[in-house]
């Protein structure tokens, strides 16, 4: 069992018709609710240049049983499906922790 903790990357963009409601909600549901099932904020990063996505933001879990679990959970999976209502080219992976940038 991989006791590793690992990152969960959450990549989009965001139109700009829809920014303030976007706003409104990362910061005032999505991003508690997903912390208070296990999955603690750790970066945010905005692209400002060049032909990546907008937004990155990134959650650490202990583990990948403890990632995968508040995956699979009804919160997370509705918070998900508010969230991609916001974004466009919505894509989440899970990757191994290291104590510095990932993309």
């Amino acid at each position: 069992m991989d006791t590793q903790p690992v990152k969960l990357l959450l990549e989009y963009d965001i139109p700009d018709e829809v920014q303030e409601t976007y706003y409104r909600f990362v910061t005032g549901e999505f991003v508690p609710q997903v912390n208070r099932i296990g999955l603690e904020l750790a970066e945010v990063w905005e692209t400002v240049y060049g032909d990546y996505p907008r937004r990155l933001i990134v959650f650490v879990a202990q583990d990948s049983a403890a990632c995968t679990e508040a995956l699979c959970s009804e919160k997370f999976q509705r918070l998900e499906r508010k969230l991609v209502r916001f974004v466009k080219n919505y894509s989440k992976r899970i990757v191994p922790y290291k104590g510095q940038f990932q993309f």
